[in-house]
């Protein structure tokens, strides 16, 4: 049933990507039309596709709630959902609590892969790399013309607000137990740092993609220009080591546990810090 829910989640959010992105672009539209040019030709008013695409982000969570509650009424057990150290458990029986596990689910899809575009536009730096950055500037919106310091603190305080906002929910349905004021500031903070962690199964698979690239012929397709632009970033920390024999390169190789290894290093000290102070 996770499995159900995460394909679901990521269905939703591909939709979300491109209707959010078609109604940004329209605005902008919008503001680009002169008042002259209004006034001179006034046509009557179409619906903008992009808005079909949010419909269609309803209709899926929607099919989910009511899917995973039909698959797990007769089970009468629960699903849970790990939030760092907290896991939140939603009876299965409760179309309420799927409701609610469905719009929680989401939002966190939403907040980390917002994360993976931001890193991955961060990475895409240099020539070559101007119709993906385009690509993702768009995807970000407003996020993408803020200051390079201030995009990672805007989405930190994007995953802080909305469990926030989770938190009251949950504690109202009675699923998790009322916090005061501070404690659920540093709970919020915690939750969202873990966002940031999952980077390691981002970073994983441009590496695993990157292998199989090297030594399978997959086609000639300007994302694998984009893909080896951005693993040579990744794997710039390692550019002195002797990793090379003869034709084959291991740094890949080496570098996956590597990165691995630095995400679960962070996430433990988080973990230290998060059993002593909020959770």
């Amino acid at each position: 049933m996770h499995w159900i829910d995460l394909i679901l989640n990521l269905a939703a959010w591909i939709l979300w990507m491109h209707g959010s992105t078609g109604l940004m672009q329209a605005s902008k539209r919008m503001e680009g039309i002169s008042l002259g040019l209004t006034l001179k030709a006034i046509s009557p008013a179409r619906i903008n596709p992009s808005w079909f695409l949010m419909m269609g982000v309803l209709l899926i969570l929607c099919f989910k709630i009511l899917l995973l509650h039909t698959l797990g009424k007769p089970l009468a057990s629960t699903m849970s959902q790990e939030f760092l150290l907290m896991p939140v458990f939603f009876k299965t029986g409760s179309l309420s609590h799927m409701a609610c596990m469905g719009i929680v689910t989401f939002l966190r899809c939403c907040i980390i892969g917002y994360v993976w575009l931001w890193f991955i536009r961060r990475m895409a730096m240099g020539r070559g790399m101007e119709s993906l950055q385009e690509a993702l500037d768009g995807m970000l919106g407003p996020l993408a013309r803020a200051h390079a310091w201030i995009q990672p603190v805007c989405l930190w305080l994007m995953g802080l607000i909305a469990w926030m906002v989770v938190s009251g929910l949950l504690v109202q349905m009675e699923i998790l137990p009322s916090r005061s004021l501070s404690e659920l500031l540093w709970q919020a903070t915690f939750v969202s740092l873990a966002g940031w962690l999952t980077l390691k199964w981002l970073i994983a698979m441009l590496l695993l993609c990157y292998l199989a690239h090297s030594y399978i012929y997959l086609g000639s397709w300007e994302g694998w220009d984009w893909l080896e632009h951005l693993v040579e970033r990744l794997l710039w920390p390692m550019k002195s080591l002797p990793l090379h024999w003869k034709r084959i390169d291991f740094a890949p190789v080496v570098a996956i546990p590597l990165y691995w290894v630095t995400f679960l290093v962070i996430e433990r000290a988080i973990l230290y810090l998060g059993t002593g102070v909020a959770l």
